[in-house]
This record gives structure tokens, C-alpha cells and sequence, in this order.
């Protein structure tokens, strides 16, 4: 099972809710970014800037690592050869007939001079190329799959677009239904167990809150893909969607127990229980008996000092805390705002 994601198909990552998700969700999340863009940041938005600076987002440069795969460039031409169905030529005129993505030359090797001389590409001043969408989004699911898994990549490729993420589905094939429902049923358990403002999240926050409890990440997500992989066994909907909906409902009831035993304190009534162990005989050395007020003072003062350091005994909320599902019970108070396990 892999513990880092790889985004695709575009540089910079949404600054919205998903974004959010899926740095918490990941040990490590990566980027496809063209070299140039590391030797002049600018390019990029300043949240995307910041991602990268604070270690959030680790950046792929495809230069580095795309000659390691053999026949990259001649395996996907043959694959385009084989199913293209776009007429020829469509691109050689300034009025294209259909939308058209731009990528980075970086990424594509030598693809540009075939998909040019077919029509599915034009260059639009070096190093960028428009190239038709379809094809375009058809080549980086090719170039994250084929990235992602290098031994020194070892990322499972995520995006948060759904039309991008079905072309890396072929159309028939059990394997590959596995595949598409075990993402899908992650999806759904993240965007109940994970929820996320709409607005974007600090990222001081999301730093914090990783190197706090990053620690409980491995076995939290063992426990959440080990239900994706048993959901995408089920060749039935009714049947992934009611796995779903038990994992959910039995998630969200762990996670209420753990955050009421994270907030558990001794109670409003310890101080008052202490007290009486003073009219019990208990000595204040030090203290002149002789004057009721610095008796008394003293008194309280200890009392005070005890139940801060009784209240402090956590060993049932150290537990909690330490429990893989906690790390859902602490994002959901500090992402949401809301009580843990409580979303409909």
C-alpha cells in the first residue's frame, strides 16, 4: 500500500477543500513540476509557492526521472495510433474546432513532433504546447501512472478531476472496476470522515497539524484502505454503498468515543473532594496556625496546586490520543469547527 499521492494533471493544486484533504490524508503529496518553474517560482500562484517552501508539496521534475522509463514516448504515440479518432490536421489552423489544454515540453520528450504532424498539437511560443484536451489529459494520467511508479516516486495518482481520473479506467476489465471503486469509495469515506471548510485552509495550520499527528497517518489509512480494497471486491452498487455507509456509521461512533475520551477531566467536584483532607489533619509546613487567613491561603493554594496536577493525569486521554482514529477526531475539530463524528 503506498503512503504518497501524486497530483495531477496540472501544476499548482486547488486551493480549495480537496487540496486540504489530501495533504492531511497522504504522508507526502507531489506535483509534476517542470524545472524551469523551480528556477523562477513566479510562474506559480503564491499559495502554490508557499505548498512548496513549507515542504507540504514535494515537486516532480519529469526531466529527472522520464528517460528511466523505456519506450515512454514511442509507447504512448502507439497508443494514440492505435485509438485516435480526431481527424488529422485539426490544430494546423488558428480556429481549432475543439478545446485545447497547454503542457510544458518538459514533460513530452519527443510526443510534440507527432502530435503536431497529426494535428492534436500546436506550439505556442517555447516551451509550451496547446494541445487538444482530451489528448492532453490522456498524457499526464500516462505520465503520473508512469511516475508514479518509480521505486523513487512510489505515489498513487489523485486528482480532483473525475473526467481525467476515468481515462486512466480502460473499458473493460475487472481489475480495473477494483481499481476505480476502491478510489471512488476512499473519496466518499474522506468526504465524510475529513470534512473541510469551503474556504482554503491555512497552510501554517495544515503544518502544524501534520507535524503534530502526522505520526498516526500509516495506520489510520491501513484501516481506510483496507475497507476501499473489500468495497471494490462487491461487483454490486447496493452492496459497495451499503459497505460504505456501515464503515461510515461505525467510523463516525469510534471517533465520538475517542474525542469524548480526549476531552475527559476530572470534573468541576475535584477541588471540593480535596478540601476535606485538610480538616483531616494534613500539616502545612511553614505556615503559622496561628493566623487563620495564611492558613487558609495556603491551603487553597495547595488544593489548587493538587487538582491541577491531578487534572493533568491523562492517561486515558493519552490512549485516545493515540489511537489511529483520533487523528479524524482532532482534524474534524480543528478544519471543521465541528463536534467529531457528528456529520450527517
Amino acid at each position: 500500500m503506498r503512503s504518497n499521492a501524486l497530483y495531477f494533471p496540472y501544476i499548482s493544486l486547488p486551493p480549495d477543500a480537496w487540496t486540504a484533504r489530501t495533504l492531511l490524508y497522504w504522508d507526502k503529496l507531489s506535483s509534476i513540476v517542470p524545472m524551469d518553474h523551480l528556477h523562477d517560482p513566479e510562474q506559480l500562484p503564491e499559495r502554490m509557492r508557499r505548498l512548496l517552501a513549507e515542504g507540504l508539496v514535494e515537486p516532480i521534475i519529469p526531466a529527472q526521472f522520464v528517460y528511466q522509463i523505456r519506450e515512454f514516448d514511442e509507447r504512448f504515440i502507439d497508443m494514440l495510433d492505435k485509438h485516435r479518432s480526431l481527424p488529422k490536421h485539426a490544430l494546423k489552423t488558428k480556429d481549432a474546432p475543439f478545446k485545447t489544454t497547454r503542457i510544458h515540453a518538459e514533460k513530452l520528450g519527443r510526443i510534440p513532433e507527432y502530435l503536431i504532424d497529426v494535428g492534436l498539437a500546436r506550439q505556442d511560443g517555447y516551451p509550451w504546447y496547446d494541445v487538444e484536451e482530451s489528448t492532453a489529459h490522456l498524457f499526464m494520467s500516462y505520465l503520473a501512472v508512469c511516475l508514479g511508479a518509480l521505486p523513487e516516486v512510489d505515489a498513487a495518482p489523485v486528482t480532483n478531476h473525475t473526467r481525467v481520473m476515468s481515462m486512466m479506467m480502460p473499458p473493460r476489465g475487472i481489475t480495473n472496476a477494483h481499481a476505480l471503486h476502491r478510489r471512488k469509495a476512499r473519496e466518499v469515506a474522506l468526504n465524510h470522515l475529513l470534512p473541510m471548510p469551503t474556504q482554503p485552509v491555512s497552510i501554517d495550520q495544515l503544518v502544524r497539524f501534520k507535524q503534530r499527528h502526522g505520526h498516526l497517518l500509516p495506520d489510520l489509512r491501513a484501516k481506510v484502505e483496507a475497507h476501499c480494497i473489500e468495497v471494490s471486491t462487491h461487483v454490486n452498487p447496493d452492496d459497495r454503498m451499503a459497505l460504505n455507509e456501515a464503515f461510515i456509521r461505525e467510523v463516525q461512533q469510534q471517533v465520538r468515543e475517542i474525542d469524548a475520551a480526549m476531552q475527559q477531566k476530572l470534573g468541576p467536584t475535584t477541588l471540593g473532594s480535596l478540601l476535606p483532607v485538610f480538616g483531616a489533619g494534613l500539616a502545612l509546613q511553614g505556615t503559622d496556625p496561628s493566623s487563620p487567613v495564611a492558613y487558609a491561603g495556603a491551603a487553597l493554594s495547595f488544593a489548587g496546586t493538587a487538582y491541577a496536577a491531578i487534572n493533568s493525569i491523562r492517561g486515558p486521554r493519552l490512549g485516545a490520543a493515540a489511537k489511529p482514529l483520533a487523528y479524524f477526531a482532532m482534524a474534524q475539530r480543528t478544519f471543521s469547527g465541528q463536534q467529531p463524528g457528528l456529520r450527517g
